[in-house]
């Protein structure tokens, strides 16, 4: 069902990345139980079965390409920088919102940035015992469009409001310089919350799902303080915060 709040967020963050994502009960689904229902785009590009990615990309190519700023301000990248179709902002998005739900399965399948849980996937498959070599780790959910591979789409956007402040995983940060001004000013705000109650409010099945207001209100307890704390991250790393409108 985070699948439905990661929505909601992306849109008030301004990012729009993610497939509409609502919240349904169906008879022939999980015995009428709330789901999320997504909108699938056919023009995804088709992904590798092992990454579900539809771009090949190791954590240490990344960490490469992300120093290269490929494609930023209309800069045509050379051939030996091993940069990729993506634009270099779009690792910028997509760092501040794995960050908010502490998503990382894109990023850090293997849970080398924080203390997993025994039911983490990383810890059922065995992944946390690879670690010592992070850079031939592959990124995985790195999708774009057929027709627009500049631009990243957000698929499995399963995060997590457990995980407390001092087990957050910084690692999805690592190699991010600026990030989206736009989001920052939401973040900076003070409204986060009263936008994200008015959004999902209009999902009626997702608000009973969650408690009502007072299990959504503790939704947004989290992210208000993880917020916070990529804030100060911006601050102490000297990040800049830039439009990226591209």
């Amino acid at each position: 069902m985070s699948e439905v709040f990661a929505f909601h967020l992306d849109r008030i963050l301004g990012l729009k990345k993610t497939l509409p994502s609502v919240s349904r009960k169906s008879e022939f689904i999980q015995d009428g139980l709330p789901c999320p229902v997504i909108l699938w785009d056919s023009s995804l590009a088709p992904t590798n079965n092992r990454t579900h990615s539809s771009v090949r990309l190791n954590w240490g190519a990344y960490q490469q390409l992300l120093k290269q700023k490929c494609w930023q301000n209309g800069k045509v990248p050379k051939a030996e920088w091993g940069c990729t179709e993506i634009h270099h902002h779009e690792w910028s998005k997509m760092a501040l919102f794995d960050f908010l739900l502490q998503i990382y399965n894109r990023l850090d399948r293997n849970c080398c940035g924080f203390k997993p849980r025994k039911e983490d996937s990383c810890v059922q498959k065995g992944l946390k015992l690879k670690c010592e070599d992070q850079d031939s780790v592959d990124l995985t959910h790195i999708i774009q469009r057929r027709h627009d591979p500049r631009h990243l789409i957000f698929i499995d956007n399963k995060g997590f409001f457990d995980r407390s402040e001092d087990n957050l995983d910084f690692k999805i940060l690592q190699g991010i310089k600026e990030f989206p001004e736009y989001a920052v000013s939401v973040l900076k705000s003070q409204r986060l919350r009263e936008k994200l109650l008015q959004s999902l409010f209009l999902d009626k099945v997702y608000w009973e799902s969650q408690g009502g207001r007072r299990g959504i209100e503790k939704l947004i307890d989290v992210v208000e303080r993880r917020a916070k704390i990529l804030l100060t991250y911006i601050n102490a790393h000297g990040a800049k915060v830039s439009p990226m409108s591209e």
